[in-house]
């Protein structure tokens, strides 16, 4: 039987991890790449497993590439689960019987990803189903720095598709999107101001059509109102209600934040270094805005 080892980043995370790890205990190896938590999370993390090491961050793609690259994994699957994502019962057979059985040489999969957000299963729009590739075959691919936040997997293999969904416990407070997306915002305007990229560069495995709705993208003006028309229009994000309509609003502001970030790199009127230390500092806020506990994340697994 193919055996899975687990890879979970974290950082202060003592809010999160237990779920997480509880929903990783079948794994025949699970791994904790911790940058520098000051809470409660590694005494956390010790209770399911002793295999903890230290990684300064840097990025969240530098994050990933350098468990792939250092950590002295035996199994042959590598799957990435970050902390308030979970692992349903229906999705650890499925990826067990898959990889065991597969009747042709796929090394990779793509997950739905089932997003909750305010408590509430999104279930339209953009957020479902959001397919992230997760699971894959050790030494088949590599996280690229395209994006500083949701960075990507390029495989160098054959790609397969898993239909039960991975748990990510989205938000939980207005404060805590606010500071991710104060977070996130400042890293993608670095890398746009010094690659000289949109907000969504095109990926290697993106369809034609994605391509140019991308390219047409970053040609549009008032990127913001493309943004929330796209997801609350066209994609129908309006049936999952006010929080549909939060979510939409939400993805125009982070649009119209990054690029305003952008315009102040070009102007001179903030430095990239100066995001630089925005980014550490930030990081410390997100985890003292966060409020969600355990056991309101078992309540939507």
């Amino acid at each position: 039987m193919a055996r899975i080892a687990a890879i979970v980043l974290t950082y202060n995370e003592e809010c999160h991890i237990r779920d997480c790890l509880e929903s990783l205990t079948w794994c025949d190896e699970v791994w904790i790449v911790d940058s520098d938590s000051t809470d409660g999370t590694l005494d956390i993390c010790r209770r399911f497993t002793q295999n903890i090491v230290r990684h300064p961050f840097v990025s969240f793609y530098d994050s990933r590439n350098w468990a792939l690259n250092n950590l002295p994994i035996h199994a042959e699957w590598i799957l990435f689960v970050d902390s308030d994502e979970r692992i349903t019962p229906e999705l650890q057979k499925e990826m067990i019987e898959t990889i065991s059985k597969q009747p042709a040489p796929v090394d990779g999969y793509y997950i739905p990803c089932k997003q909750y957000f305010w408590g509430q299963w999104l279930k339209h729009g953009e957020a479902w189903p959001a397919y992230v590739l997760r699971l894959f075959k050790k030494r088949k691919a590599c996280f690229l720095n395209h994006h500083e936040v949701h960075e990507y997997v390029k495989l160098h293999g054959r790609i397969g598709f898993l239909q039960n969904p991975l748990i990510h416990i989205s938000r939980s407070s207005m404060s805590e999107t606010l500071a991710k997306l104060n977070l996130y915002t400042a890293m993608d305007a670095t890398r746009m101001y010094q690659t000289g990229e949109g907000l969504y560069p095109p990926k290697f495995d993106d369809s034609m059509r994605n391509r140019i709705l991308k390219r047409l993208f970053d040609c549009l003006p008032f990127k913001p109102q493309v943004r929330f028309v796209w997801d609350y229009i066209i994609l129908q994000g309006f049936r999952d209600g006010y929080i549909g309509y939060k979510w939409a609003s939400i993805q125009a502001l982070y649009v119209s934040t990054a690029y305003f970030k952008v315009w102040e790199l070009r102007k001179g009127i903030v430095k990239p270094e100066d995001l630089s230390g925005y980014v550490k500092r930030e990081r410390s806020e997100i985890e003292r805005t966060r409020n969600i506990v355990p056991e309101q994340t078992k309540a939507v697994s």
